[in-house]
């Protein structure tokens, strides 16, 4: 739980930043051609058998207008759409490795076991976006993507006596891997633009699925996120 609250302090400070990163980019006046956007918030796992404890999203994109409603371009991120833990105390018997409830009488060891999960996607690829109403101050837009993502996946089990608090190596391990796979994403958004300037505040809704044959199985993921957005048009 404490790496959750961290996940989305840091989310809610990426968002409070964005502004102040908007204004820079804006300064370096990059043309109206060229839409700029950077995004913070929340993602979370679609699968119905997972924990649905989901984390931090993080995104920017970059789009060259091509018509009057059609801006074509790359987006990239970082998605944590599912992050969850547990603890709790077993009984440990050295002798033989076995954990569980200790029988009478108990000489086995107590422990202390903490869990943690962590499932994640980084992306890059094309996006083209939709703008309903692009010289109004209020302006909804859509967007289809197309792009490369890395699945990553992590776990980590930390073992400690009850008693004294001291690490048990034996009976602590972890690991993580990075799986590339295709995947695509729609979005809707809107955004605001106070006296229909060049610097606008808005959200986005997003969806992304990814997955390839491995093996005998699908290696696949889908995830939705909400995110707050600063846009630089």
């Amino acid at each position: 739980m404490l790496g959750r609250r961290r996940s989305l302090a840091a989310a809610v400070l990426m968002t409070l930043s964005l502004p102040s990163l908007a204004s820079t980019l804006a300064a370096q006046d990059p043309g109206r051609a060229w839409t700029l956007t950077v995004g913070g918030g929340y993602a979370t796992q679609l699968d119905a058998g997972s924990s649905g404890l989901g984390s931090f999203s993080l995104g920017a994109s970059a789009l060259r207008v091509r018509s009057r409603k059609l801006s074509l371009g790359i987006e990239g991120g970082y998605d944590r759409h599912e992050a969850f833990g547990s603890e709790g105390d077993v009984w440990w018997n050295e002798a033989t490795g076995v954990t569980g409830e200790c029988p009478e009488p108990c000489t086995w060891r107590r422990v202390t076991m903490g869990q943690e999960y962590v499932g994640a996607a980084w992306h890059l690829g094309g996006v083209l976006r939709y703008t309903f109403a692009p010289a109004r101050t209020l302006v909804p837009s859509a967007e289809l993507g197309l792009g490369l993502y890395g699945l990553r996946s992590g776990y980590v089990r930390r073992t400690r006596d009850a008693t004294s608090g001291a690490p048990i190596p034996e009976l602590s391990a972890g690991g993580s891997s990075t799986d590339l796979a295709p995947g695509v994403s729609g979005a809707l958004g809107v955004d605001f633009f106070p006296g229909n300037g060049r610097l606008g505040f808005g959200a986005v809704a997003r969806l992304r699925m990814a997955g390839r044959p491995a093996n005998d199985y699908l290696l696949g993921v889908g995830f939705a996120s909400l995110q707050a957005r600063v846009t630089v048009r």
